[in-house]
């Protein structure tokens, strides 16, 4: 009776033990995804890449551009992913955040990591058909990164907002992308 006992207790305290760990886990995995900026904000550099003058351009640059098409895209830029992928840290983000218009998924979302030297463009179903995966992978790896590269991280987002905006409103065709590389490149190398 004694041993049932103990295994009794032991289960329990593995069973503490695991739940402790699982909330944790859980927790630390929610908690790298930011809440949204009150009041909200386009440009969100929470890895401070940017000065002040260097962010409230690129607000003023999307803020117009949404108040002209109603398409929003929205900078974000972080520390640490946390372990996350960068693509399902995108979405979650966007989602989190409402990032577009409710029922027309027409929001854009760029996302810089800084300690993982990542960068990923994310759309919502609305704007898909203008900007698919192939054009936000090239915007990154031929407009962004080259910049991010050199240090010049409003340079590479004030270009690569620009790029989406062509797209978005059709000053651009898909074959029209400065450089045609097709290997993913590191930033802030």
């Amino acid at each position: 009776m004694m041993f049932l006992t103990e295994n009794s207790m032991c289960k329990k305290i593995y069973r503490l033990l695991l739940s402790i760990l699982l909330c944790c886990i859980h927790g630390n995995l929610f908690a790298a995804i930011p809440d949204a900026p009150t009041p909200p904000r386009l440009v969100n550099d929470f890895a401070t890449l940017l000065n002040s003058q260097e962010v409230q351009q690129l607000e003023q640059k999307l803020v117009s551009f949404n108040d002209s098409t109603s398409t929003q895209i929205t900078i974000v830029t972080v520390t640490s992913l946390d372990g996350y992928d960068i693509a399902d840290f995108s979405f979650q983000l966007g989602k989190k955040w409402g990032i577009g218009q409710k029922g027309i998924n027409n929001g854009v979302l760029i996302v810089v990591a800084k300690q993982e030297r990542k960068t990923f463009i994310a759309t919502g179903y609305g704007v898909e058909e203008y900007l698919p995966d192939a054009i936000c992978n090239q915007i990154v790896d031929n407009v962004i990164n080259p910049n991010f590269k050199s240090g010049a991280f409003y340079t590479g987002l004030d270009a690569g907002t620009s790029q989406l905006m062509g797209y978005l409103t059709g000053k651009f065709k898909a074959d029209q992308i400065p450089g045609k590389k097709t290997k993913r490149n590191p930033i802030f190398t």
